[in-house]
This record gives C-alpha cells, sequence and structure tokens, in this order.
C-alpha cells in the first residue's frame, strides 16, 4: 500500500455503516427508554401516550429482524436486567404472555421493566460490529484482515452451536419426551460479540481497501487538463 492510499480518506461506505449499525442498536435501545422513562418521571398523560405510541411503532420494526422474546432480552427500568421464561409467568402472570412460550408480543410493565427491542444476541452482535467499526475508523488504517478461517471457527461456529442447538432441542421436545436447553445472557452475550467483531475485523478492511483501490484507479485513470504553457504559440 503506497504513501498515497495511507493518506486517502475513510472510504465513505465504511463510515455509512458505521453509522447505521450505531443507528440500529441506539433505536433498539431507544423503545424501552420510551417506555419507561414517562414512568419514571411521571410526565403527563398526553406526553406519555405519545411516547408509547413511538415506542410501540420501534417495537413493531424490529420485531421483522428479531424474534423479541422477553427471556432473551434485556429489561430497563426494572428490578433485574434479565428474565427466564419461568420468572416472567411468576411475575405477570401466563395470561399475559401472548403465544407462550414465544411471548413476543410482551414488552414489559412497571413491574419487570420494558424489554430492549433486541434481544441479548443481537444486540451483542451488532454493538461489537458499530465498537469495532468505529475503532477503525478512529485509526484511520483498516489493519490487516482476519482470514476467513478464523471468522469461520472463532466467529460462525460458536454462535451457530449455541443458537443452533438451542432451536434444535425445542423442536425434538414438540416431537418426542426431551426438555428444551436454554442458552444464558452470558452465552448470548459472548457469542455475539465474537461474530460481530471477527465479521467487521475479516470483512471490512477487505471493503476498506477495495474502495481505496477504486479511488486510485479512477483518480489514475483521470487525464489531466494541460495547462496554458503546454498550449501552442497562437501564429502571427
Amino acid at each position: 500500500m503506497g504513501v498515497k492510499m495511507r493518506r486517502a480518506p475513510i472510504p465513505r461506505s465504511i463510515l455509512l455503516l458505521t453509522f447505521g449499525l450505531w443507528l440500529y442498536v441506539g433505536g433498539g435501545l431507544l423503545a424501552p427508554l420510551l417506555e419507561g422513562i414517562p414512568h419514571v418521571l411521571r410526565v403527563s398523560p398526553p406526553v406519555q401516550t405519545g411516547l408509547h405510541a413511538l415506542a410501540t411503532a420501534l417495537y413493531t420494526l424490529y420485531s421483522f429482524t428479531c424474534h423479541q422474546l422477553p427471556q432473551r432480552s434485556f429489561f430497563l427500568f426494572g428490578e433485574r436486567p434479565t428474565y427466564t421464561l419461568e420468572e416472567l409467568r411468576a411475575r405477570v402472570g401466563s395470561e399475559r404472555l401472548p403465544g407462550d412460550p414465544w411471548p413476543r408480543a410482551f414488552i414489559g410493565d412497571p413491574s419487570v421493566g420494558w424489554k430492549t427491542a433486541l434481544c441479548q444476541r443481537d444486540l451483542a452482535i451488532y454493538g461489537a460490529m458499530a465498537l469495532t467499526a468505529t475503532a477503525m475508523i478512529l485509526r484511520r488504517r483498516p489493519g490487516r484482515p482476519l482470514p476467513l478461517w478464523l471468522f469461520l471457527t472463532v466467529g460462525l461456529l460458536p454462535i451457530a452451536l449455541d443458537g443452533g442447538s438451542q432451536l434444535l432441542s425445542y423442536i425434538l421436545a414438540m416431537i418426542g419426551p426431551f426438555s428444551p436447553r436454554e442458552s444464558t445472557p452470558l452465552l448470548r452475550l459472548l457469542t455475539g460479540a465474537l461474530f460481530g467483531t471477527t465479521f467487521v475485523g475479516t470483512f471490512f478492511p477487505r471493503l476498506w481497501r477495495l474502495e481505496w483501490a477504486a479511488q486510485e484507479n479512477a483518480s489514475s485513470s483521470t487525464p489531466e487538463t494541460p495547462g496554458t504553457d503546454s498550449l501552442p504559440a497562437p501564429r502571427r
């Protein structure tokens, strides 16, 4: 990589992707804030209604990209940051958990708090992606990309084993005498963070270098405009 490449600006695609990651993570945290802050500050009913409508819109929007199961999500403004499904049943009652054991429509209440619009694993994935990409931008250099085998073994394999075995256990429990396996918040955070960090470390430097190479090729192929000194002298 030449001197010109090292001094090249940060690629626009990297900046846009990083901004999008922070926006996505921020929206997932904003939903419970909009639900919980009015109860903490005791705002007027019209303001509370408006904030609740915004929170509902966020929960609905994120429901297309995340399962939002409360037993696999973080809670804000409650007694605890996480709850198992059994704990939620004991605290709020099964009748308030529609679709039990998949009560994704339950967003919370003042007794347990309000769940984030992204589950624990998704928060770890996209949060780690945003942090890793931001560190890369602050260095103003992509660094050496991670090898693909490292992403597959350290990033993809753990999350596939943890999430896949969890899903498979629930499928087996529906067809036979098996007990479903539920992962833990720590495992979800760890596997999600490993996936997000190695994903950015593997693919962002490659994208960064591709855009730099495209910029260098474009600048080298642009013909220079001749100056006035190179123009032929006028005939007398």
